[in-house]
């Protein structure tokens, strides 16, 4: 993957070091263009979410853009008036979106994934920022208008909330981060964990994840400790039922 570890420890993505792209991502997205809250209200358009927002951060700044210690980079904003709307859907507001993702110093997750994707998350552990690769974000892209509708029809929906898409450009590479709910925040405390994509193919926790003190467990482990699955009350599992065929 892109993901690897640098000489003095630090983790590495297309050879930016974690906190050079944490830095870029918060200067991005609490820049005034790109902040969420200088959008006019209006009905999404089918053209909202085709469009891409570009600033350029050069790091002696501009007169647009201020001063950093970072390489210059681009900084690249997708469907901002789609993904406005989605937030105001998902309840969050837009001073709330900043002040979480550009206030607060944001934390590195250990990732347990085979993805080699960077994780983070807020300091108010509200949401999730993970580098995509390309094809995930032109998917992502094209996934919108189909998502929009749904939102609308569905507002039970159990598809991953989407906040936000964005790509730094420095140094001739592209990272391109998306925003999501998190749904494992650390104030829960978790008994079991399991990470099901619905496949069985090498879909086993390894002996070094298992030892982890809160392991993520997988598809087959599922099957092998949890052979009657879950149970639930008839209301809930008719809900649940009723959301995941509306979302199909």
């Amino acid at each position: 993957g892109h993901r690897s570890v640098d000489a003095s420890g630090e983790t590495t993505y297309k050879k930016t070091t974690s906190s050079t792209l944490k830095g870029a991502i918060q200067l991005g997205i609490g820049y005034p263009v790109s902040n969420p809250s200088s959008k006019p209200e209006r009905d999404v358009l089918m053209q909202d979410f085709y469009v891409v927002e570009s600033i350029f951060f050069p790091s002696e700044g501009s007169n647009l853009t201020p001063a950093h210690h970072y390489a210059d980079f681009r900084f690249k904003t997708y469907a901002p008036v789609a993904f406005r709307y989605f937030r105001e859907l998902f309840g969050i507001r837009p001073d709330d979106y900043l002040y979480s993702l550009c206030n607060e110093p944001l934390i590195e997750l250990s990732n347990p994934g085979a993805s080699g994707s960077l994780f983070y998350v807020t300091s108010d552990d509200e949401f999730i920022i993970k580098t995509v690769m390309h094809k995930e974000a032109e998917f992502l892209q094209k996934l919108l208008p189909g998502y929009y509708m749904n939102l609308n029809q569905n507002p039970r929906t159990l598809l991953p909330k989407f906040y936000g898409l964005y790509c730094v450009q420095s140094g001739g590479k592209n990272i391109r981060v998306v925003v999501m709910n998190n749904i494992l925040p650390r104030v829960v405390k978790m008994d079991l964990k399991f990470d099901l994509k619905g496949s069985t193919y090498k879909r086993r926790a390894s002996k070094k994840e298992k030892e982890k003190s809160s392991p993520t467990y997988k598809d087959l482990d599922f099957i092998q400790d949890m052979p009657e699955g879950l149970m639930l009350d008839a209301d809930t599992f008719s809900a649940l039922v009723k959301t995941l065929q509306r979302d199909c």
